[in-house]
Parts: C-alpha cells; structure tokens; sequence
C-alpha cells in the first residue's frame, strides 16, 4: 500500500512537472511572439496592438477597454489617447445620448493592424513550416482541443 501510494505521488509531481513545463513554454512562445512585434514595430507597444484590434472588432466605450486589458479606467484613457494622438482611433459620441463615447479604428489605425497582423501570421508561418505535417495536424488538435475547453 505504501508502495502504491508513492507511485501515484510520483506520478502525480511528474504531471505537475510536466504540466509546468508546458506552462513555461506556452509563456516563452507569447513572449517571443511579443518580442518580435516590439523589434519590427519600435512606435508601438504589443499592448497598443491589442487594443487595437479589440477596438476594431468591438467599438467599445472607454470602460470596456479598461475591462478587457484588466486595466484601471485612467490607464485606459492614458492608452485610448496615445492612440488617439497618433490617429489609430477616434471618439465618436452616440447620436441618442452624447454622454455615450465609443472609440472607433481609423482608416490608419486599420492600416498599422493590418500590417501588424500580416507580420505576426507571417513570422508563425515560419516557425510552423519547421514542424512536419503531422506535428501541425497534431498542434491543431490540440489548440482546437482547448480552445474549446476554454469556451465552456
């Protein structure tokens, strides 16, 4: 019984050992991925990027962009303005309640997303290309897998 219960704690820190690693390595692929954005855009942060395109897919208010980057409303409106400034977005008060500020991708701030897009697709692509056919099949497995699971 003793026995029993040693192999199972060994399993288990294995699997937590295991787990961890995979952890850390999900951790050091985003940071690369953000690395690489920051070198070949040096005017923007990963962060500005993000926004962006929450900002285009969304047209949220103020406190909705402070919501999804888990961010104080001050720090948003700091981040909205920078943007702002450099004409990636604009407010646009709603016509039934002026009160009511969205902010809205301009025509550059979708240029510079694209882009920004085109170069993060085009940089995984080359890494991707390195793993054969069926590491991709199994990869995609996978993502799906918990992509899923995280919908739930």
């Amino acid at each position: 019984m003793i026995l029993l219960d040693y192999l199972t704690i060994s399993i288990s820190n294995s699997m937590a050992d295991k787990l961890q690693e995979i952890i850390s390595l999900i951790f050091m692929m985003r940071q690369l991925s953000h690395e690489n954005i920051s070198k070949k855009n040096e005017n923007f942060s990963f962060l500005q990027f993000i926004t962006l395109r929450f900002i285009k897919d969304k047209k949220p208010l103020m406190k909705e962009v402070a919501d999804f980057l888990a961010i104080t409303p001050p720090s948003a409106t700091s981040l909205v303005k920078t943007l702002s400034e450099a004409g990636l977005v604009s407010r646009l008060a709603e016509k039934d309640d002026r009160r009511i500020v969205r902010i809205v991708i301009t025509k550059k701030g979708e240029d510079i997303l694209n882009k920004w897009q085109k170069k993060v697709a085009d940089n995984m692509r080359q890494r991707l290309e390195q793993l054969s056919q069926k590491e991709q099949d199994d990869l995609m497995k996978i993502l799906t897998k918990l992509s899923k699971i995280s919908n739930n």
